[in-house]
């Protein structure tokens, strides 16, 4: 009996977590209301407290499951590059395809803040760590000089960059890009901030 209840109470936190992805998908994060994800996943607003007891940290497990499809794509695309350079250019890339095709995701990724002094779980920031870390690896190749604390900085830099970058032009913002003309600045832009280093 205990194991009956076991597997339900998994499959009612699944599905809970199904329908508030869903929902961030198709509508964004103003969607994400515990009575919407309730009535979404066909149960009670009850059912889904018992799982998530506010909602920050069902956002944050949607945001988790984002990142988790995100860092797939970003791993494939760098395993289809040949040299550091390459594989920086197509992380910047794949980043903005992964922008255009999942918008709403990847806007909640950035629109949620936490409210007071709730901090982020650690499992999350490990998250966020491993998608610098896929670019530190390629900057490490390209730059062996650097030392950890630079490299580390260097990261951000090089994901701050391209992230502006894509959100000016996923804003549609005056300076901001579209289609071809904004890959290949992509390309230039990686260019500029990991090839001077080189010197």
């Amino acid at each position: 009996m205990a194991g009956i209840q076991e597997a339900k109470r998994l499959e009612t936190g699944r599905r809970v977590l199904e329908a508030a992805v869903t929902l961030m998908q198709e509508e964004g994060l103003q969607a994400l209301q515990i009575r919407a994800i309730a009535n979404k996943a066909g149960y009670s607003v009850g059912s889904v407290y018992k799982h998530y007891p506010d909602i920050d940290k069902l956002i944050i497990a949607v945001n988790s499951i984002t990142l988790e499809g995100m860092m797939e794509r970003l791993s494939n695309a760098v395993a289809k590059a040949d040299t550091p350079l390459d594989r920086l250019k197509a992380l910047a890339r794949t980043y903005l395809h992964f922008a255009k095709d999942q918008s709403n995701l990847w806007r909640g990724l950035f629109e949620h803040h936490l409210a007071g002094n709730d901090e982020i779980p650690k499992e999350h920031k490990q998250q966020n760590v491993a998608l610098l870390t896929l670019i530190g690896k390629e900057l490490a190749e390209l730059n062996p000089s650097l030392d950890s604390d630079s490299l580390a900085t260097r990261s951000r830099t090089c994901f701050a960059a391209v992230h502006g970058m894509v959100t000016f032009s996923m804003e549609g913002r005056f300076v901001g890009l579209s289609g071809e003309m904004l890959e290949k600045e992509l390309d230039f832009l990686v260019e500029q901030l990991v090839l001077p280093s080189q010197q």
